[in-house]
């Protein structure tokens, strides 16, 4: 008891002395992207938007975890007309993607810092009769703040990597008592569930429910229409996806390109950074790089016939996989740890991903298992793994096929979630 009180008192001083830092890191963001500067109040716990209903609290980070919980939020929303839905994140990205989804069928705004002051006024405002937070996310303050109003929380969608559990291990007095304020551990697998329970977490309310990412619903209708795409727009070319990619994968993927050019000298890459601040770098890269390119914003409705088209807006990675014939889903070459491979899975597109997977190895290892990606840890392998696959349309539908017979075993996490949910509301 005295370690976790001392431990929580050095941590207030702590998340306090680097405040200043926290506005000083939204300036520096909002130098390549105006959004970070915006809504600041909102970090800090001061909100404009009213809030006069019971709420469901729910919780995502960022982009990727927005799009994995919509189905959640959804259901959410249909089974309980009388509550408001409260839809936090930290990133504009996240925040842009929760506008889109639901409009305003849920207050959107963004978590505020860790900190005493703002997560009280927070709750003050919120006034949450459940808390959901969205894979891994542990706030000192905010677990803290459910345990003591007696807030149901369910960690959903649960994960943790090894890199976490040693950081999380340094505080392991804190974090305990964070994780053991009457939460629940709906986790992705059996692994996460035991770190979870090693961390404090009590084993009688830590379940296995699988990941959210195998219940994502894709919907294309506000895009354009693919066939209109195809034919009209590239003229029937040949593309690849590059997608979320990171620092030296664009390159990776423009010398991919080149190689890919010699046998099919009309293809195009369709590029699509993981990060809308290095829209920028990465047009500056391509004019460099000898290939002409063009930018998605500029060149909606017009015939592409550049090298290379630069996705430099939001919400059209998934449009794209759909167009292309492969996808290579970025994160992977270096050591960022992998994106979402389920995606482009649903889509029916062969994929192909690096070998740094740490963020999600648990569906890597399924989809590796069973021939529904190929590694590729260069440019080389990257233009051989593409070349290979459009010569062999065989082994295109085999790696398709075995992706979605994946996909479909592994849906249901939803429903599971909901089932734990669902009494907590009805008790409070």
């Amino acid at each position: 008891m005295l370690v976790t009180k001392l431990s929580r008192f050095f941590y207030h001083i702590f998340t306090y002395l680097v405040s200043p830092l926290l506005i000083l890191h939204l300036i520096l963001r909002s130098a390549s992207d105006r959004r970070y500067i915006n809504r600041i109040s909102e970090r800090f716990g001061f909100y404009e938007k009213e809030n006069d209903k019971q709420t469901i609290w729910v919780h995502a980070v960022s982009y990727g975890e927005v799009n994995a919980a919509q189905t959640l939020v959804s259901s959410l929303l249909n089974e309980n007309p009388n509550h408001q839905v409260i839809f936090t994140c930290t990133t504009p990205t996240g925040s842009a993607l929760i506008e889109e989804l639901f409009k305003d069928k849920v207050i959107n705004v963004y978590l505020p810092y860790d900190l005493k002051g703002p997560v009280k006024r927070f709750f003050q405002w919120a006034k949450p009769k459940v808390a959901i937070i969205i894979e891994t996310e542990i706030w000192p303050n905010i677990f803290h703040y459910c345990g003591r109003k007696e807030i149901p929380l369910i960690l959903a969608s649960a994960c943790i990597s090894d890199d976490s559990m040693r950081k999380y291990s340094f505080l392991f007095g804190l974090f305990k008592d964070s994780v053991s304020q009457g939460i629940v551990v709906a986790s992705q697998t059996q692994e996460d569930a035991q770190k979870f329970i090693s961390l404090g977490a009590k084993k009688e309310r830590t379940f296995v429910t699988g990941n959210l990412k195998f219940d994502t619903e894709i919907n294309l209708s506000s895009s354009m229409d693919t066939e209109v795409f195809r034919n009209e727009i590239i003229n029937k070319r040949f593309s690849w996806t590059a997608g979320s990619t990171h620092e030296g994968e664009e390159v990776e993927a423009i010398m991919a390109h080149r190689l890919i050019r010699e046998s099919i000298p009309d293809a195009l890459l369709i590029l699509a950074p993981r990060k809308p601040e290095r829209f920028q770098t990465v047009s500056k890269i391509l004019d460099q790089s000898g290939l002409s390119h063009c930018k998605w914003s500029e060149s909606k409705d017009k015939e592409i016939k550049s090298d290379v088209l630069l996705v430099d807006t939001l919400g059209d990675l998934l449009f794209f996989y759909s167009v292309s014939k492969v996808s290579f889903v970025g994160g992977s070459l270096f050591d960022i740890g992998g994106h979402n491979l389920i995606e482009p899975g649903i889509l029916m597109k062969p994929i192909l991903t690096g070998p740094k997977l740490d963020n999600v190895h648990e569906i890597a290892d399924q989809f590796k298992l069973n021939q529904a990606i190929i590694i590729v840890r260069d440019h080389k392998d990257i233009a051989n793994s593409i070349l290979e696959l459009v010569n062999d349309n065989d082994k295109c539908i085999k790696m398709t096929n075995n992706a979605r017979t994946i996909i479909e075993k592994n849906k249901g996490s939803r429903e599971k979630i909901l089932q734990l949910i669902r009494p907590l509301l009805d008790l409070h």
